[in-house]
């Protein structure tokens, strides 16, 4: 693509002037981003991944550290010979003034015997300039099933921006980093937030209450909120009172759907009685409790009619989604194509799915995991702007035993929510 703006021209400029990336950072990213797997046998007979040096182990632990090379290893009762994983991370520049995150495909190949072969593609840039604008210089991407699918052979130069680029660009980060001057003054330093980095950078140049929060050293707080900013919208006045009283949630998520409920409930959402609970997850059911007990008799008809009102935004935002069907052998996973279906999903999950108006939400979707019973599990919302799942709740808000097993089974048929989007 022919740059045609400044801020094109400079990042077109910048692109040619970066340097491969460091050893060091490709080193990292083989320690902490894929596994690292001890092959074991029937007989016991463990083999390192790593190094490819052997070993007996015969405890019940899922975890062994290899006596050859250090390395800690996950146990793998398995008879394979080989094994592939693919993963992203990235690493973060400073540049002309510009920032950038460059993006990078670590391909591990395991084979017994063997030490471990890596090799490393670099597959995007995305460029933020220091008033907000962004752009991404990548390789071409191929035409096929799957979104993420590169053609290794173009050169890395200026294109269309996708949801692609952003999705696979929110990932591990080499810790050793650089940025520019105007977002180290803002906080963005140190160990950075679980968040996509690059909307991180972005937010800090145009949103004071981010920068707040980083410079509190509060990321739990910016990990949220950079994500969910209607909720910061909605809940800054009382996030403030919060921390100069030195309370941080452990659930921001839970604690935002808390001081929604005290706003239905006509409380003081900027009292520290309300909005510093010592058992977060107790008040939020208590709250809930209130609400719904409060509203018995006319809740059901005033809510109904006002998502009615809403009805109309929820098909054209949502009905593209609608079918969408994710199973194994034991749960089945389906959108929740209906705002009675909200309704219903709260009232036997006990928790605030509908009272919270999850339906309203433009940028996620709300999912509903059963058994081969159809006996509901978890209420899941995946974020179409991060193209992962964002929180699983289960009854009264708790984890269940598939949790980890819907959230995976979810993110790995994240590609099906993007193409069901450009259909839309």
């Amino acid at each position: 693509m022919k740059p045609r703006t400044k801020f094109e021209k400079t990042v077109a400029a910048s692109n040619e002037g970066l340097s491969a990336i460091s050893p060091k950072a490709v080193e990292w990213a083989v320690k902490n981003v894929v596994s690292h797997i001890a092959f074991r046998t029937s007989g016991h007979k463990c083999t390192c991944s790593d190094c490819g040096g052997k070993f007996d182990y015969k405890g019940k632990g899922k975890s062994v550290r290899c006596p050859h090379c250090g390395h800690r290893l996950q146990v793998t009762d398995t008879m394979k010979r080989k094994c592939r994983e693919t993963s992203y991370f990235s690493t973060l520049e400073a540049i002309d003034g510009l920032q950038v995150q460059r993006v990078f495909l670590l391909n591990v190949c395991y084979r017994k015997g063997e030490p471990m072969r890596t090799t490393c593609w670099e597959v995007c840039r995305l460029w933020l300039g220091g008033d907000g604008k962004t752009a991404v210089t990548s390789r071409a991407r191929t035409i096929g099933y799957y979104q993420d699918s590169f053609n290794w052979m173009t050169d890395i130069e200026l294109r269309q921006m996708s949801d692609v680029h952003w999705v696979i660009s929110n990932t591990y980060v080499y810790p050793r980093y650089s940025v520019t001057a105007g977002l180290r003054r803002n906080g963005m330093r140190d160990r950075l937030p679980d968040c996509h980095p690059m909307r991180l950078a972005k937010a800090l140049l145009s949103d004071h209450r981010i920068e707040t929060m980083m410079k509190t050293k509060d990321r739990k707080a910016v990990a949220y909120f950079v994500s969910n900013t209607f909720e910061l919208d909605r809940c800054w006045q009382s996030y403030k009172v919060a921390s100069r009283h030195h309370y941080r949630p452990v659930d921001y998520s839970m604690w935002c759907d808390t001081v929604r409920l005290l706003e239905r409930c006509g409380k003081d959402t900027r009292s520290p009685r309300y909005i510093c609970p010592i058992n977060l997850k107790a008040e939020h059911d208590r709250w809930l409790a209130k609400v719904n007990g409060m509203e018995e008799r006319r809740r059901n008809r005033e809510r109904m009619q006002r998502a009615k009102e809403h009805e109309a935004e929820f098909y054209r935002d949502k009905s593209c989604f609608f079918g969408i069907v994710i199973s194994d052998s034991d749960i089945e996973i389906s959108v929740l194509d209906t705002i009675e279906a909200y309704k219903e999903e709260g009232e036997h999950m006990h928790h605030c799915v509908f009272q919270c108006e999850y339906y309203a939400k433009t940028d996620s979707i709300i999912l509903s995991a059963h058994d081969r019973q159809g006996n509901r599990i978890e209420t899941v919302e995946f974020s179409l702007k991060e193209g992962k799942v964002i929180q699983s709740r289960g009854v009264c808000n708790s984890n269940t035993e598939y949790h980890e097993r819907i959230v995976k089974l979810v993110n790995d048929n994240a590609h099906r929510f993007l193409e069901a989007r450009k259909t839309a």
